[in-house]
């Protein structure tokens, strides 16, 4: 039978691997009869799924469009002609467009209810293509020298970097570092206080909030929200900040929710990855702002993921530029695969990360967090999904924890003003 939902199992089914909490807590042993208890048990430990033993199939993600007015389903896959230029035949994408399909249709029926029978506001038309678009002859490299000649990290970055690269690090060593920056203070505070952790009491000092949540793993958001200050100059007619940060945000939850699930991965790791895993197209909005949008005229026109059309008009893409950025700056490796290979996990020598990153980068466009510039759905292959070791079960509990989350960090963490 493989992967269920927790609450697809039932009394009487036979576990088909040893059972771990997200913490990596043991629970229960392979072969073991799951009772009603066994299963109750789960839920507190927050269990997404299990892998039992049997052939019954597992249920489908529920279509709710089969329960809307046709009127509204057939408006809604109107919508979706962007993000999905042809209809997914093949799991994950199939996933993702249920995913997709659910949220618009329900965005429609509530636009519906506070408008009357007035239809959804239509998106704006795509702009024509330019009908000569430069070949620039600049390299990645070049990019990212322009970029580290223009502005600096703050000296707390490296304060950071340090703390990550000692092995004597210590709570008083990170407390240290952060607390010389008043403003990176006060957002990781936030940050540790919102729904991201649920903590039932206020976390108000930082050497508490290591003892909570760790040193390295308070380092590495620490190092995130540094890393984020940094672009906070980027012209709005070219992008706009909030939404950006908005879709980093969203990427960055799912993943960690996503790694939750997985034995040995950081989820601090895994939400910063998220949140820098778009870093690449600031530099080219800063630095090459025409080419940047010859690309999203690109991707609209040929109805191509925006990393074919970046690589098309400039020889490489976003994913490329921000590792090359990030390794610049010396940031752990783990996080630099990640953002490298988030549009090509197989590519990479440690493909998990990059696919866990990938399925949440799809996850936050089909729910609606596409503010990052890109209007293609990127394409997640069975392949590719095959690496998380996920079901798509997974993809409900995961919006749904998302959803409390991704509001509050945008508003606690990024602030009104975007970064």
């Amino acid at each position: 039978m493989g992967l269920l939902h927790v609450d697809q199992l039932q009394a009487g089914m036979v576990l088909e691997k040893n059972l771990l909490a997200f913490n990596g807590r043991f629970l229960l042993p392979r072969g073991i009869v799951l009772t009603e208890k066994h299963i109750q048990t789960m839920k507190v430990w927050g269990v997404v799924e299990a892998s039992v033993e049997g052939d019954l199939p597992a249920e489908p993600l529920k279509d709710a469009a089969a329960s809307m007015p046709p009127e509204v389903v057939q408006e809604a896959g109107r919508s979706l002609e962007t993000l999905f230029p042809s209809t997914p035949s093949t799991s994950p994408m199939k996933d993702f467009y249920s995913v997709a399909m659910e949220r618009t249709t329900a965005a429609l029926m509530r636009d519906r209810s506070q408008r009357g029978a007035q239809a959804q506001q239509p998106r704006s038309p795509a702009r024509r293509l330019s009908s000569n678009i430069p070949n620039l002859s600049v390299t990645a490299s070049d990019l990212v020298s322009r970029e580290l000649q223009l502005a600096s990290l703050p000296d707390v970055y490296y304060r950071i970097m340090e703390v990550i690269n000692s092995t004597r690090s210590s709570a008083s060593h990170i407390a240290e570092a952060v607390g010389k920056d008043t403003s990176l203070l006060s957002r990781l505070l936030r940050l540790v206080n919102s729904a991201f952790y649920g903590f039932p009491s206020k976390i108000e000092t930082v050497t508490r909030a290591v003892a909570i949540v760790g040193t390295r793993e308070l380092s590495t958001l620490a190092l995130g929200v540094a890393a984020v200050q940094y672009f906070n100059d980027i012209p709005s007619e070219y992008v706009d900040m909030k939404s950006f940060w908005r879709h980093s945000v969203a990427c960055g939850v799912y993943a960690r929710l996503m790694a939750s699930e997985k034995i040995g991965v950081s989820e601090e790791r895994l939400f910063v990855s998220g949140l820098l895993h778009d870093l690449g197209k600031l530099v080219l909005f800063r630095q090459v702002p025409l080419s940047a949008r010859n690309a999203i005229e690109l991707a609209l026109a040929k109805k191509i993921p925006l990393c074919e059309a970046e690589r098309e008009i400039l020889g490489f893409d976003h994913a490329y530029l921000g590792a090359l950025l990030l390794r610049e700056w010396k940031i752990p490796s783990p996080l630099e695969n990640a953002v490298r290979f988030h549009h090509s996990p197989l590519s990479s020598s440690s493909p998990l990360d990059p696919a866990l990153l990938a399925s949440a980068d799809a996850l936050a466009m089909a729910t609606g967090f596409s503010g990052s510039g890109s209007v293609v759905m990127p394409q997640i292959s069975p392949e590719i999904w095959a690496e998380t070791g996920l079901s798509a079960a997974v993809f409900q509990p995961v919006i749904l924890q998302g959803g409390r989350q991704i509001e509050d960090i945008t508003n606690a963490f990024l602030g009104n003003g975007g970064a």
